[in-house]
This record gives structure tokens, C-alpha cells and sequence, in this order.
């Protein structure tokens, strides 16, 4: 079954990593308690006024209370045996593997993305100039070991945090070749080809400015900064959020620039599936880079815990505390219809929570007969990623960091489409409350921005 990896975070254990890895149950989540009131939640400010439309124009970071917390016992991720993979010094140049041509228009699954090859070389370059090497002395904010706070959506949260931390205070990140976040990005972006090891981590290197580490180079440098996993997801920046918004896309599309398509093999030494398999196995091979269709990516989180996530950010966005948890066929088709895609497929992703959600969607008569499942041997969570990004349109949960990552992907490339903030006016009307860049706004969002 599809199993959408989301906001769900690590209770720390004293177990062994045998131990971590047999636990299969999940406990009880645990939530702070939200306010009383508010059936819908409506925008407001720190002291309880409603933003308005100047404060919307000048969105600015403040500090803000900490993240709602969902805990819940979670395997380790195995620490990767990289001793398959020879570690070259790093004067070998063998990149031709990773090299691309310059100024190469991003496309994903034969899809173009939104911007422009000039502007994306503009920020590209940027960001590069910053790049600069890395000392002996100088500080090196480190990523290490194989606890994970949460899952993907929350993994890739944390690694862009990390970078974005180093951004803001002059460090270099440090990534140990056998920490947690190198089979997450090896998984689906950044494949090791010809098993050159060395290639791969100059390549990283440059794409990411970061530092990749063994034990052995670990000890040559003397001004290491540790931070928890945990700690990474619940970094706050005081950025502006143009600044914020500019220097994470960025990142967002050198993944991209580097999504797996089947050739090459992850950190563990195992063949990369391709992430353009969910759009290929529904659409087939001649639709890949054509076919119109839109997304609904229906996250229950845990039942009562989703409702009250979700309650909160209705509370500071405005957006229905239910809608996005329900998906009922009437708000689909509220959003859908306007824009004319009532006419083309509606790829359904879901954790198979509610199956009424489904069942309720199929039973519609406008509904009904648009809707498609990704086929089994197709669906993963880098194809369904892929699937949700390149849609036409995409209807998600912004209490879900599954869904927020997609948003920001699609943000990233361009892309216009996101549907996460809805709510129904005073005439009853169902719109969007809270522009697209909400996914990045911690006002909104805290820690999951």
C-alpha cells in the first residue's frame, strides 16, 4: 500500500539499533492543546488583529511558539555500508557522469519547469559566489549519525534548514557519508554513477556548497558545531521571507536538477528507481511529458491529530479547519471546475487512513469517473513527489509537510497550481486565503515552513 512518509517525528529511545529497527506499532501522538473557539480559523497578528493587506505585502519572520509535536516511535534508518564504494583523493577529477550542459533549461519527466533558464542562472550564481573552501578552522555545522526526526517530508525540511542555517551565520554544512540524510537524497536525487564515489562527492559539494565527511576527514578539522536532528527541524531564520523563499527554491531545484531517472545506484549500493515512474505508469511512456492531470494528496495524519494540526494553522491562516483532512467531492470540484480540469484525470494519493475519502470521491458522478490510482509497481514516494509536482493542479494538505514540500517544489520550478488554503467566503464560496508563498511562511506554518 502507498504509504505517504509525513509529519510525524522521532520519540527519542535508549534502544539499539536492532532493537529501533524491529518497532512496528506506533504509540499514541501527543499534541499541545490549541486555544478554544474559532469553528474557522481567520488570519491574525501576534497581538490578535487581523493581517492586513499592507502586513501581507511585507511579511517579515518574528519568533513564534514552537511547533505542534506529533511523537511517535520510529525505526533508525540502518546506517549505509559505504565500504563498496572507493573514497578517491579529492585531486581525481572523474565528473564527467555529473557534468551538465551550462544554462540547460530544467525540465522534469520531459515537463519544462516555469522559469526561465536566465533567472534560474541569475540565483544560480548568486549563491555559488558565496561558495567558498573550507578551512581546517573553519566552522562546519554537522550532519551525522541515523536518528531521523520524522519522516521524508519532515528529512528534507531538516536538510534545507541545515543549509540554511550555514547560510545565515558562516558555516559550511558537514555531511558524514554514513549519516541519515544521504540515503534520503540518494534515494531520489544526486545518483552515484559508475559507482565513482569521488565524482559523486565533488559533485555534492558543488551543488550544495557543503563539506562531505568520513570519519578519517572528520578529524582533520577543528571547529565542529553539533545539532540533533530535531534541532535542525526546529530552526527559525529571521530572513525576510523573499530572502527565505529565494535561497530554498534555489536548493529545491538543484535537487531537481539531479532527480533519479533509473540510472545509477543509491549510497546503499542499490539500483535508483526513477522518479518519473508514478506519471509513467499511469500515463504510459508517450504521455509522460503531456498528459493534463491534477493531484489531490489526501493526508489524514494520524486521525485526531491531524485535526488539531490543522486546526492551527486554520487558526493563523484562515484557511476551513476540515477541508484539506475530508476532501469532500464538493470542494474538489469548487476548485477544479473554474479552472477547467473536471475534463482531465485526478491522480488520488492517500495514506490509507480514510478509505470513505475515496470511496466518497468515486461514488460522484463528476467525480467519479476521473479518478486514477497509481499502479503498485509504480507507486513510491519519489514517484508520487514527482506526480504531485508536475500536475497540472495540486490540491494538498497545509498541515502536511508531504504536501508542503510538493507546494514548494512546484513554487520552485514555477509552477502555479497550489491549492492548500481554502476556505469558504461570505457568500458561501470556497477560495484561497493565503497566498502560495504560505508554504514557506513560519508565521503559517512554523517549523514545517
Amino acid at each position: 500500500q502507498l504509504q505517504h512518509e509525513d509529519y510525524t517525528n522521532s520519540k527519542n529511545a535508549a534502544l539499539s539499533l536492532i532493537q529501533q529497527e524491529q518497532l512496528i506499532s506506533r504509540n499514541a501522538h501527543s499534541l499541545v492543546s490549541l486555544p478554544p473557539g474559532m469553528i474557522r480559523g481567520s488570519a491574525t497578528q501576534d497581538d490578535g488583529s487581523a493581517i492586513n493587506e499592507e502586513t501581507e505585502r511585507n511579511l517579515q519572520w518574528t519568533w513564534e511558539p514552537e511547533t505542534v509535536e506529533l511523537r511517535e516511535q520510529q525505526p533508525l534508518l540502518p546506517r549505509p555500508n559505504v565500504d563498496h564504494l572507493k573514497i578517491l583523493s579529492p585531486q581525481t577529477n572523474t565528473n564527467i557522469a555529473y557534468d551538465k550542459p551550462p544554462n540547460e533549461p530544467l525540465s522534469i519527466c520531459g515537463r519544462p519547469a516555469a522559469i526561465t533558464p536566465e533567472q534560474d542562472q541569475e540565483i544560480m550564481t548568486k549563491f555559488q559566489s558565496t561558495c567558498k573552501p573550507v578551512g581546517l578552522n573553519d566552522p562546519i555545522l554537522l550532519i551525522e549519525g541515523v536518528e531521523t526526526f520524522g519522516r521524508t517530508g519532515n528529512n528534507l525540511i531538516e536538510f534545507l534548514h541545515a543549509l540554511e542555517r550555514a547560510q545565515n551565520e558562516g558555516m559550511t554544512v558537514g555531511i558524514m557519508i554514513d549519516s541519515w540524510v544521504v540515503p534520503v537524497i540518494t534515494t531520489m536525487w544526486m545518483a552515484i554513477q559508475n559507482n565513482d564515489m569521488d565524482g559523486w562527492r565533488q559533485h555534492m559539494e558543488r551543488t550544495f556548497c557543503i563539506k562531505m565527511l568520513s570519519q578519517d576527514d572528520l578529524s582533520n578539522y577543528t571547529n565542529i558545531i553539533h545539532m540533533e536532528t530535531r534541532e535542525l527541524f526546529m530552526y527559525k531564520t529571521r530572513q525576510s521571507l523573499p530572502d527565505y523563499v529565494e535561497f530554498q527554491t534555489y536548493h529545491i531545484r538543484n535537487l531537481f536538477r539531479n532527480y533519479n531517472t533509473g540510472v545509477g545506484m543509491d549510497i546503499r549500493h542499490r539500483d535508483v528507481n526513477d522518479m518519473c515512474t508514478g506519471i509513467n505508469g499511469l500515463f504510459g511512456p508517450d504521455k509522460l511529458s503531456s498528459q493534463i492531470y491534477s493531484v489531490i494528496h489526501s493526508r489524514n495524519l494520524e486521525g485526531y491529530a491531524g485535526h488539531e494540526l490543522l486546526g492551527r494553522v486554520a487558526k493563523n491562516s484562515g484557511c476551513d479547519p476540515e477541508a484539506a483532512l475530508n476532501m469532500e467531492p464538493e470542494y474538489i470540484k469548487a476548485i477544479l471546475e473554474p479552472i477547467g480540469m473536471l475534463n482531465h484525470p485526478i491522480v488520488f494519493l492517500t495514506d490509507h487512513q480514510r478509505p470513505e475519502i475515496l470511496e466518497r470521491l468515486r461514488a460522484d458522478k463528476d467525480i467519479g469517473p476521473l479518478i486514477h490510482l497509481v499502479p503498485d509497481e509504480a507507486s513510491w514516494v519519489g514517484g508520487d513527489i514527482t506526480l504531485g509536482i508536475m500536475a497540472n493542479a495540486f490540491i494538498g494538505n497545509p498541515a502536511s509537510t508531504f504536501s508542503g514540500f510538493i507546494a514548494k517544489s512546484r513554487l520552485a520550478l514555477g509552477l502555479k497550481g497550489n491549492y492548500l488554503f481554502r476556505a469558504k467566503n461570505a457568500n458561501g464560496e470556497w477560495e484561497e486565503v493565503c497566498e502560495e508563498r504560505c508554504v514557506f511562511w513560519k508565521r503559517m506554518l512554523w517549523n514545517m515552513a
